[in-house]
C-alpha cells in the first residue's frame, strides 16, 4: 500500500512520536524518509517530543577502575522505572576518560587534558573536537570543562578554562561551539574569585560554580556565566558555609541545586525555583542518617540523577571517594558504587541491585535524541581488528537484522 496519499505533515508529526531507535531503523525505508528523518527541522521536533514526554530515558553505566572510565552499561527504563532490565553493552568513542557532563541525549568525555568528544550513546555517534592548547604555555596548567545548550543561538557549547601554576596568568576562557566547529577566546575576565568545587553544574546555556573570595572560604557565592551573552553574575546560595559541612552544585528536573552535606548526619537538597531569583530557593527534600545506610570515612554525597515519571522518587548515585588517586589539581577522584532510589514521601532510600553493575562506576542520564546524526560512527572493539572479509560478514548479518526487524515491526 502506497503512502503516497498520505500528506507529509502527518508522516512527520507521527514520526516524532517515534523512540530513537525506530526512527534510526526507518533512514532505511527510503531516500524520502532518509532526508526526513535527518533534517535539523525534524531533529529539534523530536528532541522537544522527547524532553516534554520524557521518553527513551536511558542511564549509563562507565566502569570505574579508580581514575579513569572503560567500558559500559546502557538501561532504559521507560516501562518500570524501578527495574534496570535488559542491560546494552556500550562503547565510548574514547578509553580511559571521564564523563564530563550530558545534555538532550549528548555525553561529553574527556581523556587526558585536552581530548574531548560529544557522543551520542544511543546512535552510536560522536564528533571529537579539535585540540586547542593555551597560547605560550605547554606544562603547568590545567583545563575544566562544562557543556550545555546555548538555547539562544540553537547550539551546543564546550567551555574551557585553562588555569595555570607557578605564574601569574589569568584564567583563560574559550569556548568550542558545535555549529561552527571551532574554538573561540572570550575576552570576558574571570572575576576575581576562587573556586571552591572543580565540578560545575551547567543549565540552560549557563556554567555554574562555587566560588569565593580567595583566602576568604566563609563566604561562599555561586558564579553563572551565560553561554549566550558571555558575561558573568553572582547570586548567593541558600545556605551559609560551615566548616562541618560540603556544597556542590547539580541539575535535577530542569532545576539548578544546591546540595549540602553535613558530615555523618544528612545531605540537604535545595532548588532555585525561578533562575535568577535569590529568595527563591526552596528546600526539595532532605536525607537523614538513617534513611540509606553509607560508610561515612567513604561516603561524598548523593548526585541526583533525575526524578521518577511520578516525581515521588528521585535516582542517586552514591559518590564515594578515592584517597588514593588524586588529579593533577589536587582534587580527589570520585567514583560511584550504588544507585538508589530515594522515595521523598516516606522519607526512605532502596539501593536498586542489579549484578550487571560494575563494582565502581560513573554514570549519565539521557534522553532519545537524534543529535550528532551525521557524526562519525563509534566502533566497537570487537570490529576494530577485523579483517576484511569479517568485516564484510559482520555488516551482513546487521543488515540482516535489521530486515528482521522491520519485518516483526
Amino acid at each position: 500500500m502506497s503512502h503516497s496519499h498520505i500528506p507529509p505533515e502527518l508522516i512527520t508529526n507521527i514520526l516524532s512520536h517515534l523512540p530513537v531507535k525506530s526512527l534510526v531503523r526507518f533512514l532505511c525505508v527510503s531516500r524520502q524518509w532518509y532526508d526526513l528523518i535527518s533534517d535539523s527541522g525534524f531533529v529539534k521536533k523530536q528532541l522537544n517530543r522527547s524532553v516534554e514526554t520524557n521518553r527513551d530515558r536511558t542511564v549509563i553505566l562507565l566502569e570505574h577502575d579508580g581514575s579513569h572510565c572503560g567500558n559500559g552499561l546502557c538501561f532504559n527504563f521507560d516501562d518500570d522505572e524501578d527495574q534496570f532490565c535488559n542491560a546494552v553493552k556500550i562503547y565510548p568513542p574514547l578509553q580511559h576518560c571521564d564523563i564530563l557532563d550530558c545534555c538532550d541525549g549528548l555525553v561529553c568525555l574527556l581523556k587526558g587534558r585536552e581530548e574531548v568528544v560529544i557522543w551520542n550513546p544511543l546512535l552510536r555517534k560522536y564528533r571529537k573536537l579539535p585540540s586547542e592548547k593555551p597560547k605560550g604555555v605547554t606544562n603547568f596548567w590545567f583545563p575544566q570543562f562544562a557543556f550545555c545548550r546555548d538555547h539562544q543561538n540553537d547550539d551546543y557549547k564546550v567551555l574551557r578554562l585553562a588555569l595555570f601554576h607557578y605564574n601569574d596568568l589569568p584564567i583563560e576562557i574559550k569556548v568550542y561551539s558545535l555549529k561552527s566547529q571551532r574554538w573561540k577566546k572570550v575576552e570576558e575576565q574571570w572575576p576575581n574569585k576562587d573556586i571552591c568545587h572543580w565540578e560545575s553544574a551547567s543549565l540552560d546555556g549557563v556554567v555554574h560554580w562555587l566560588v569565593a573570595d580567595y583566602g576568604v572560604l566563609d563566604k561562599e557565592s555561586l558564579l553563572a556565566f551565560d553561554l549566550a551573552s558571555e558575561k558573568f553574575k553572582l547570586y548567593t546560595t541558600p545556605v551559609s558555609p560551615d566548616l562541618n559541612q560540603e556544597t556542590r552544585l547539580e541539575v535535577l528536573g530542569g532545576y539548578l541545586c544546591f546540595l549540602v552535606n553535613v558530615f555523618e548526619e544528612y545531605n540537604d537538597v535545595w532548588f532555585m525555583k525561578e533562575y535568577g531569583v535569590e529568595s527563591s530557593w526552596t528546600r526539595i527534600y532532605k536525607i537523614e542518617r538513617d534513611a540509606v545506610n553509607w560508610d561515612f570515612e567513604l561516603f561524598e554525597y548523593y548526585k541526583p540523577l533525575m526524578f521518577s515519571k511520578n516525581g515521588k522518587k528521585v535516582l542517586l548515585e552514591e559518590h564515594w571517594k578515592n584517597n588514593a588517586t588524586l588529579v593533577e589539581h589536587n582534587v580527589e577522584k570520585i567514583y560511584s558504587k550504588n544507585l538508589i532510589w530515594y522515595d521523598m514521601e516516606k522519607k526512605q532510600g532502596k539501593r536498586v541491585k542489579n549484578w550487571s553493575f560494575p563494582d565502581a562506576f560513573r554514570t549519565a542520564t539521557c534522553i532519545g535524541s537524534l543529535l550528532l546524526l551525521d557524526g562519525d560512527n563509534v566502533i566497537d572493539p570487537w570490529q576494530r581488528n577485523a579483517s576484511p572479509s569479517e568485516g564484510l560478514n559482520l555488516l551482513l548479518k546487521a543488515v540482516d537484522e535489521l530486515e528482521n526487524e522491520m519485518q516483526e515491526g
